[in-house]
């Protein structure tokens, strides 16, 4: 389930032409894991909303405050580990 968000989330970014295609080949996308998106000028305060609300309804979970303040938050990989431990406490509260 990692792999896939993690792919999901790449696929967001070179979607919206914020990393090339070419980027993404294996060994490409684990060192984008690791990027600060917002030290790379990835996303502007604008699409952070966007980033968020797409991930909340792809993934049928919601960020908190604190989610969005967590070291974590500010690359794939981090986001990922987030977006995980929240559907999984969706799933637990069924």
């Amino acid at each position: 389930m990692r792999a896939q968000v993690q792919e999901w989330l790449t696929d967001w970014f070179v979607s919206r032409a914020k990393i090339g295609k070419e980027a993404t080949g294996n060994q490409a996308r684990e060192s984008l894991l690791a990027v600060d998106y917002f030290e790379a000028g990835w996303l502007t305060s604008m699409e952070v909303v966007e980033f968020v609300t797409e991930i909340e309804q792809r993934f049928n979970m919601q960020f908190s405050d604190r989610d969005l303040q967590d070291p974590r938050f500010v690359t794939i990989a981090g986001v990922a580990e987030l977006i995980l431990e929240r559907t999984a406490e969706t799933s637990e509260s069924r």
